[in-house]
């Protein structure tokens, strides 16, 4: 798929099929996040992949976790990154979107679907909590968000889109 098309075509996919994701294409969404512009090139950034039901079930029985839609999903891929991967801390948590935002267009490319799951909300800590107990990640890996990847079993509407005029200005604001 051209690249343009990839990126005006893209939608957040929430319904996916049963059917498991190869690991030659897991290794293409994992080359597309890797291929993601840092900070210093500074690739502060750590990929897990999660495939296994239990760890699923684990990770949405936190019962403030609303996305429970993640746990059909065939793949999720866990965005983080590790602060000693750094110079600054500055820039981390975008980096690792930058190379979510990657996943989502190359998902999109390879013919699949895909969520960015963000709902890291100060709120409600226990759901990171749980994230990174599940994940047993170390205290110095971080997780950004989450993305559910499958095959497509929805066919999601037109994006309504705010207007050129509303997020398009020339020089100033005003």
């Amino acid at each position: 798929m051209d690249c343009l098309k990839a990126i005006n075509t893209r939608r957040s996919i929430r319904k996916y099929k049963k059917k498991r994701i190869p690991k030659h294409l897991i290794k293409k969404l994992i080359t597309g996040a890797r291929n993601a512009p840092s900070a210093f090139n500074d690739q502060p950034w750590v990929f897990i992949t999660i495939t296994k039901q239990e760890t699923k079930d684990r990770i949405t029985a936190q019962k403030s976790q609303k996305s429970r839609f993640i746990k059909d999903a065939p793949l999720l891929i866990a965005c983080c990154y590790d602060e000693t991967k750094s110079r600054t801390k500055a820039h981390n948590l975008e980096n690792v979107a930058i190379a979510a935002e990657n996943i989502l267009i190359t998902a999109n490319a390879l013919g699949l679907g895909a969520c960015y799951i963000g709902a890291f909300d100060p709120d409600y800590p226990e759901i990171e909590k749980t994230i990174n107990k599940v994940l047993r990640l170390p205290r110095h890996v971080h997780i950004v968000c989450l993305i559910s990847i499958g095959y497509s079993d929805e066919k999601p509407g037109k994006k309504k889109m705010r207007s050129f005029n509303e997020i398009l200005k020339s020089e100033t604001y005003y």
